[in-house]
């Protein structure tokens, strides 16, 4: 059972929870941000472990029968609110699921705690219903409030509660959990590397098929695509389609270039994110440096017209000339 101890490299946040159970001075609503993968849910039902923990020594004991029901995920007073559409938070949601619910005594302990994922899928009209329970809670409610981003939410709802960000974590904290799994010291730098500081994120990958077919394709089509003709790098660009909806094709081409760069300056594979590929980063690294920095940039300025909501298959293109050019 995961207690406080399985949290990796967020000292701050455990310290803070862990002193507010201690002094008995714990917050009505936290907000927990971070990127997805890093980890909020999994503090969060900790804390919420803790809270109801029966135990008068450490908490949570992972022992006495409220921690063995918060484990199993069935604990009648830690709720985790879903919502009904997968991309909205609307105000029925927390009408029908807090508003509605607040008023009932908790079952078996002292308080509920509600968690409510993915926050920043809240409307302006559902966070403004939230609002009016965090202006005046029940005593016996508290909330674990979870977010991308804390700008999601209004300045009046994060004026009324306690902020807490979660940091990324070092490449190497990452692989050495990711190691700790059983797997091989070289994919889990490689993993490490795109999770970008999330264990769960690197989690998530370890499992992901699709991802390493990805990985695989991408890295091909980069590797192709120096001696490509013009017309076959438009057509790239009618394949990269594909990727539409899933622009972590983009981080792949962002590492690769990183690797060139890499591997131009310090001519070293120790230094290398995807030592797997080793012998072509090599192979691709014989331009000048200043190429594989504008090639660098070239990825990068096509995911900021993405987020722009620029034209998909023109944006490939423009980035695929780039690249070719360069």
């Amino acid at each position: 059972m995961a207690d406080f101890n399985d949290v990796i490299g967020q000292e701050q946040i455990v310290t803070h929870l862990q002193n507010a159970i201690l002094s008995g001075k714990v917050a009505h609503a936290y907000v927990i941000h971070g990127e997805r993968g890093s980890g909020k849910e999994f503090i969060s039902k900790i804390f919420a472990k803790a809270l109801q923990c029966e135990s008068d020594e450490e908490k949570p004991c992972g022992v006495c029968r409220s921690c063995k029901q918060a484990a199993g995920n069935n604990h009648p007073d830690i709720i985790l609110v879903q919502h009904e559409k997968p991309n909205t938070i609307g105000v029925e949601d927390i009408r029908q699921k807090i508003n509605g619910d607040i008023a009932i005594k908790p079952y078996s302990g002292s308080r509920k705690v509600y968690i409510v994922n993915e926050c920043e899928k809240m409307t302006v009209q559902a966070q403004n219903a939230l609002l009016k329970t965090l202006e005046e809670p029940p005593a016996h409610v508290m909330f674990l409030l979870l977010a991308e981003r804390a700008e999601a939410f209004l300045p009046t709802i994060l004026s009324r509660v306690v902020t807490m960000k979660i940091r990324p974590l070092s490449e190497e904290t990452v692989a050495e959990y990711l190691m700790g799994t059983g797997l091989s010291a070289e994919e889990s730098h490689t993993l490490a590397a795109y999770s970008q500081g999330r264990i769960g994120q690197a989690l998530e990958l370890m499992e992901d098929d699709a991802f390493r077919e990805m990985r695989q394709d991408i890295l091909g089509k980069l590797e192709a695509l120096p001696s490509m003709h013009e017309g076959e790098a438009y057509l790239m660009a009618k394949e990269l389609e594909a990727y539409k909806s899933d622009l972590r094709f983009l981080d792949i081409m962002e590492l690769w270039y990183r690797d060139l760069l890499t591997a131009k300056s310090l001519r070293e594979e120790r230094y290398l994110i995807q030592k797997d590929k080793k012998e072509a980063i090599f192979r691709g690294a014989n331009e000048p440096a200043e190429k594989l920095a504008k090639k660098a940039e070239a990825v990068r300025k096509a995911r900021i017209r993405l987020s722009q909501n620029a034209n998909f298959r023109l944006t490939m293109e423009v980035m695929l000339m780039d690249l070719k050019e360069n």
